[in-house]
């Protein structure tokens, strides 16, 4: 009996490209290229730390500052972060985009936003939702095709997206702003 060694090959991406990347255009509805896979916010921060939050290990009090009674608004409200430190714009834009159709039309649970919306964008979202099995039978899901973004200001970055379900387009525009050492959605329009 012939023992074959073991080899590790690449791991293909699985991603399909917009179609602002691809040379051939935008996919066909009915090709398997035109069907995006599940996207996931949780990823790890440049820095090397999860992005969802860890359990406190342990509370301790932490005396009152004495002269500026503005202290624990600057120590412990949101703290602004850097494009730097913060993934790639695009590609988070992208995913999140995914995400929010996917709440929209109740394939995702809308409580995956909480982390990476503010109050008020959670709410907006929250009254927008279909609800599963709203769409016509067989209806195809929503995908992002391509992704602009722009960026103003340090840790800010202005997003438009077109979606496409079946035969039909939409835009999306968000904001989004580093806090927290994430990027969070502050504004969301859908067009």
């Amino acid at each position: 009996m012939t023992v074959t060694a073991l080899r590790r090959l690449p791991v293909p991406t699985s991603e399909p490209p917009y179609d602002d990347e691809s040379a051939g255009g935008p996919a066909a509805p009915g090709d398997p290229a035109a069907v995006q896979g599940t996207l996931a916010l949780a990823f790890v921060l440049p820095n090397g730390m999860p992005a969802a939050p860890l359990a406190p290990p342990g509370l301790r009090l932490v005396p009152r500052p004495e002269a500026d009674d503005d202290a624990d608004a600057v120590d412990f409200g949101p703290q602004p972060t850097p494009t730097i430190a913060l993934p790639p714009a695009r590609g988070w834009a992208g995913r999140f985009t995914q995400a929010v159709v996917e709440v929209l039309a109740g394939d995702r649970p809308l409580t995956q936003l909480v982390r990476w919306t503010t109050t008020g964008v959670y709410d907006d979202v929250a009254t927008l939702i279909v609800g599963p099995g709203a769409g016509p039978a067989g209806a195809s899901r929503g995908v992002v095709h391509s992704v602009h973004v722009s960026q103003p200001a340090d840790g800010v970055a202005e997003v438009a997206a077109m979606v496409r379900r079946g035969a039909r387009s939409t835009a999306v525009a968000l904001r989004m702003e580093g806090l927290d050492g994430r990027w969070q959605c502050t504004a969301l329009e859908l067009g």
